[in-house]
């Protein structure tokens, strides 16, 4: 049945790639995202092969409209903004275009100017005032946001649930926010750069313990089938990348025993790295979490958790814990009531998964999704609408109590790891400094990338630098030293051969070392950092450093003064940097 699907899709996309081929004319040609064959699960509109469309070159309101109305609102920006150069005070045009910004990451800024002018017609749709207000927190504007959403309670007294995020709740996420941008965590973000980021969504990262491979979502051009879906972007496909010396390899597709044409998206990874979580809506299943174990860096093919704890409902994402001994499931079982909840299945005795029940703890009548167990294998990770969100979906953590067997009172992680939009995974490292997550931010190479999180309250992994004072002839300036203390008998003849031994050029004349120091000082407050003094018989020396950039000063009698930058990276292990120190008594030379 799945190869009939599979042909029926491709001969469907061959025979409207024909039409628009023919037809030659952009409102004829097949929309990225404009069709109406809709799964059987959801109302999700089934993806097309990518036709190569031409730019949209004239207005068309129909197809603003249908591009707006299934979520494709990359699309309908092009579409809106055609309209608007013909009728700028339109303000349905003007409404549709800040959401469209609003709900893409394109810039959201730009929302603001265009539901701002919505707003100025009296008869505009209430809705603008909400989404304005929505606008304001995104980008920050606290005090303006809550005016507006004021504003527009007293417009429209809309019912609680016919809004996903009621209005209150819109303003309690706008005081929290105040509160927490106050207090910021001492944290920083490193992008992984251009061989794991690209111009389009990057997101859902996660790494084992170790950190020694990534994976993580893209819906980059050129996903398998380079097939369309119905937001305007490529389908989505799970990447993999491996870190070896601290740098990590060019990401790839992590291969056909996981990626369709259709959707599969990276949602937990144990700390072991042996599992890997996956959300699939493609030939295989639809909207349930499957789970592809790892050998060594190969994927096996996905396979059901446990046919116990499927349910006919949506299953958004999971994640087992370190012991293997529970399940947390994030499920839609209870949607008109909850929306999206946290469920937990424990191992029985007979090796079978018990039922799914509730968390009460975790769950709030607003969606939560993304469990993610940290290696300690308490604590829990995960995302929220409800509690002290601070905008969207939040980080929340929470602690594990085996002898009461429940959840500690979750805490939201804080800004900036949490932002006033939607903030859904985070994963650790072993010893919880770093983090990886997905975020969108100014330097970011367009979209969500994946960045680096460092928690610097948190001790980092030091490096060690060492190597040996030496002069340009390679030889080690504290043997000459040991030649003298070794033997009193010495003469000038026998340090000479000493020399020739060690290099067929001697060109230095023979130094004595007595007084040597090596001060190494802070590049980022030009504080010292630290004095040491390499051992007097071996020329060595041994120089712990954390994370930073240090410039490193040699001095020695009679010696040139040595001076070098030192930049030591973010390291999840103990590692050693090794650098002789050539000194130099040439007077014409400087460091």
């Amino acid at each position: 049945m799945n190869r009939t699907i599979n042909i029926f899709l491709l001969i469907t996309s061959f025979l409207l790639s024909l039409v628009a081929y023919s037809q030659n004319k952009p409102e004829t040609q097949v929309k990225k995202g404009a069709t109406e064959t809709q799964s059987k699960k959801g109302g999700r509109p089934v993806p097309i092969a990518n036709t190569g469309n031409k730019p949209i070159v004239e207005a068309n309101k129909g197809t603003a409209k249908d591009n707006f109305e299934i979520g494709n609102y990359k699309d309908a920006i092009t579409e809106y903004t055609l309209l608007l150069k013909k009728d700028s005070l339109n303000s349905l045009y003007n409404m549709n275009l800040g959401i469209c910004y609003l709900s893409t990451n394109i810039d959201k800024s730009l929302s603001i100017k265009y539901l701002e002018r919505a707003i100025t017609d009296p008869k505009v749709d209430p809705k603008a005032w909400y989404e304005l207000g929505h606008a304001y927190l995104i980008n920050y504007r606290l005090d303006d946001a809550i005016k507006t959403f004021e504003a527009y309670k007293k417009l429209h007294d809309t019912p609680k649930d016919a809004l996903k995020i009621p209005t209150e709740r819109m303003i309690e996420m706008c005081e929290q926010a105040k509160k927490s941008i106050k207090t910021p965590l001492n944290v920083t973000f490193e992008n992984l750069g251009p061989k794991i980021n690209s111009p389009f969504p990057d997101y859902n990262p996660f790494v084992p313990a170790d950190e020694s491979f990534l994976v993580y979502t893209s819906r980059r051009a050129g996903t398998t089938g380079d097939f369309i879906d119905f937001d305007g972007y490529n389908t989505a496909d799970v990447f993999v990348a491996f870190q070896k010396y601290e740098k990590w390899s060019k990401s790839k597709s992590i291969g056909i025993e996981i990626n369709t044409e259709l959707v599969e998206e990276t949602v937990g990874l144990t700390p072991d790295g042996s599992s890997l979580f996956i959300s699939v809506d493609n030939y295989m299943a639809s909207n349930i979490v499957l789970v592809s174990k790892i050998k060594g860096k190969i994927f096996q093919k996905p396979e059901l958790l446990m046919d116990n704890i499927i349910s006919k409902d949506i299953e958004k994402s999971a994640i087992m814990s370190p012991n293997k001994k529970m399940i947390i499931i994030s499920s839609d079982r209870n949607f008109d009531k909850e929306g999206m909840n946290l469920y937990i299945s424990r191992i029985l005795p007979t090796g079978e998964w018990g039922p799914t029940e509730n968390i009460p703890e975790l769950n709030t009548k607003y969606d939560e999704c993304f469990p993610y167990f940290a290696s300690d294998g308490k604590t829990l990770y995960f995302c929220s609408q409800g509690h002290n969100s601070i905008g969207g979906f939040d980080v929340f953590k929470s602690i594990w109590d085996e002898k009461t067997n429940t959840f500690s009172e979750p805490v939201n992680l804080g800004y900036p790891i949490n932002t006033t939009d939607d903030d859904k995974t985070i994963c650790f490292s072993k010893t919880g400094r770093y983090a990886y997550i997905s975020a969108l931010r100014k330097e970011g190479y367009g979209d969500l990338d994946i960045y680096r999180a460092v928690f610097k309250d948190i001790n980092p992994t030091y490096s060690i630098l060492s190597g040996t004072l030496i002069n340009k002839d390679s030889i080690n300036l504290f043997g000459i030293n040991n030649i003298i203390e070794k033997d009193t008998t010495t003469n000038t003849t026998d340090i000479t051969d000493y020399l020739e031994q060690a290099s067929d050029s001697v060109n230095d004349e023979i130094i004595f070392i007595k007084n040597v120091d090596i001060t190494v000082t802070d590049v980022a407050t030009q504080k010292k950092f630290g004095k040491y003094f390499p051992n007097k018989y071996t020329g060595k020396f041994l120089i712990a450093l954390p994370p930073g950039e240090y410039d490193l000063t040699v001095k020695a009698d009679r010696y040139n003064k040595y001076t070098e930058n030192i930049k030591v990276l973010e390291k999840s292990v103990n590692s050693e940097i090794f650098k002789n120190i050539i000194l130099s008594n040439d007077t014409s030379e400087t460091k």
